[in-house]
């Protein structure tokens, strides 16, 4: 009698051994030519990684509808919705657009274009597997966004954990994958930006306006007590931007470049023009 509910740690067992299998042939591969001479794999590490996951497909998800992971724990997909084609866009998503993705990095460096259009569909990507997460937690199926996409099914004649009466290993293990999720999602927020972002929203406050107000073009002057306005430092290369404040050239032209519209942060002068302290 197959079992229909499978417990959410042991779901997130299965993708976490996967992963560490991964990493095991990896680590093989590499201590087996640690001899051979530098630079020798460096240059097909893509075509390496290919070849490791499609003979862990082949042997795993193609011939016994279960991953390596899976097996350890005695659970495996529902064949009756798992079909040829879905197992060809299986490998598509889990293999193929990996390697191209990876080839693409090492060999397409130069191209701007791929590049940024490389960089917005991980970002989508990593948006997906956050709300599949997400539901995964609150319904107990599809642990991958590929199994949601594809309407994968888990399912189990035993499971090896099914005596298992301390929860804080789940406790433990959800926690750990949520701790991640946060790690994504802020990975994704640009800080620096958004902390420029609610500078600005705070100077359209009534008191910001009021401090503004009484802001406008003015020379520096450097003396022995002059800190950056940015790092509170003694100026390093000093430059300005019009307003009375100093600051050093770094802090100015990283604030600069990360923001055009970036304000002094002791007037709130928006100077355009970055100049050489004299």
């Amino acid at each position: 009698m197959s079992i229909t509910y499978i417990p959410r740690v042991t779901q997130l067992d299965s993708i976490q051994l996967d992963n560490e299998l991964e990493e095991l042939f990896k680590q093989s591969l590499f201590q087996a030519t640690k001899y051979f001479e530098p630079g020798v794999l460096q240059p097909i590490l893509p075509e390496v990684d290919l070849l490791i996951r499609s003979w862990i497909f082949k042997n795993s998800m193609y011939d016994k509808a279960s991953s390596f992971g899976q097996q350890m724990l005695s659970l495996k997909y529902k064949t009756e919705n798992l079909t040829k084609t879905k197992l060809y866009w299986y490998f598509v998503y889990t293999v193929a657009l990996k390697y191209f993705r990876d080839r693409a990095m090492y060999s397409l460096t130069s191209y701007t274009k791929i590049q940024n259009f490389l960089t917005k569909m991980e970002t989508f990507q990593l948006v997906g597997d956050i709300l599949n997460f997400l539901q995964f937690i609150n319904s107990g199926k599809h642990p991958a966004l590929i199994d949601f996409i594809l309407g994968l099914q888990l399912t189990a004649d035993k499971l090896t954990r099914e005596d298992l009466t301390d929860f804080s290993w789940t406790r433990e293990l959800l926690w750990h994958n949520l701790i991640e999720l946060i790690g994504t999602v802020l990975s994704l927020v640009n800080m620096f930006g958004l902390k420029q972002r609610m500078s600005k929203i705070l100077k359209y406050m009534w008191w910001r306006n009021q401090m503004r107000s009484s802001a406008g073009p003015s020379s520096a002057t450097m003396t022995i007590h002059t800190t950056c306005a940015c790092c509170s430092e003694k100026p390093i290369l000093p430059h300005v931007m019009g307003c009375s404040h100093i600051f050093c050239y770094y802090c100015l032209m990283a604030n600069k470049i990360a923001d055009s519209d970036f304000a002094c942060p002791k007037c709130y002068y928006n100077g355009r023009q970055v100049m050489k302290y004299a």
